[in-house]
């Protein structure tokens, strides 16, 4: 993606999709992972050493723009009706999309079917519906999530694990976002020094290395973890 604004982002982001995977499927291979809303798929190629990444997104645009070679299939389609058949996936991944969903119980049932017995969902969603700003307007969110309602939200599965991340940047960022609660609908994009983003992804690659050994800081700017369908005896 050359030098884009968001790199140290989306280097951190992979390091926590890898740190969750790892997590719930190290000695697993070849799964079927479902990849729920893949926007530009910049996480496919950690996915697809874990097994085959089957894409959905309701944009066309962005579907077109997913390299072929990181998925076995790309489709059109709504997260609350999935177009596969119940118990099919190892694992579901869902990064930043269930706050665009507005029936989320709906996308979580549909979810929940689709995987096998014992299957995981691996998710992460914007904390903290007080920080609710132009930057979520922008990025047309129904809402921000904590813990308690999406604890509720992932009822149907078990043994849910949930990390703040984000958190050493809570602070700074959420006061941007308090501040600019009731302006224009903008997404929040500065230009960035490069030490500023070696340092920013550093401190992203904190909760990494915390979420890793099963801790995470009381606050962040999303909430991330992963969860089981239960076995069926």
């Amino acid at each position: 993606s050359g030098n884009t604004q968001e790199d140290f982002w989306f280097k951190a982001k992979n390091g926590l999709v890898k740190t969750l995977l790892e997590k719930t499927c190290a000695n697993k291979k070849e799964l079927l992972i479902l990849n729920l809303g893949a926007g530009t798929g910049d996480d496919l190629k950690i996915l697809s050493k874990f097994g085959k990444n089957y894409v959905i997104d309701i944009d066309q645009e962005s579907l077109s723009a997913i390299d072929n070679t990181l998925c076995a299939e790309k489709k059109l389609a709504d997260a609350c009706d999935l177009p596969y058949r119940d118990d099919f996936f190892d694992v579901v991944v869902s990064f930043d999309v269930f706050e665009h969903i507005k029936n989320d119980f709906q996308a979580i049932r549909e979810v929940h079917r689709v995987l096998k017995s014992g299957g995981v969902l691996i998710f992460a969603v914007p904390a903290f519906q007080f920080l609710f700003s132009s930057h979520d307007k922008a990025l047309r969110h129904f809402r921000r999530y904590s813990k308690k309602n999406l604890k509720n939200l992932l009822a149907p599965f078990s043994n849910i694990k949930i990390f703040f991340w984000n958190s050493l940047l809570f602070i700074p960022i959420g006061i941007i976002r308090l501040i600019k609660k009731k302006s224009e609908p903008k997404v929040d994009q500065i230009n960035l020094p490069v030490w500023l983003k070696n340092l920013f992804y550093g401190l992203l690659s904190i909760d990494n290395f915390l979420i890793r050994r099963n801790l995470s800081l009381h606050q962040g700017l999303s909430l991330v973890g992963f969860c089981y369908k239960k076995r069926c005896l």
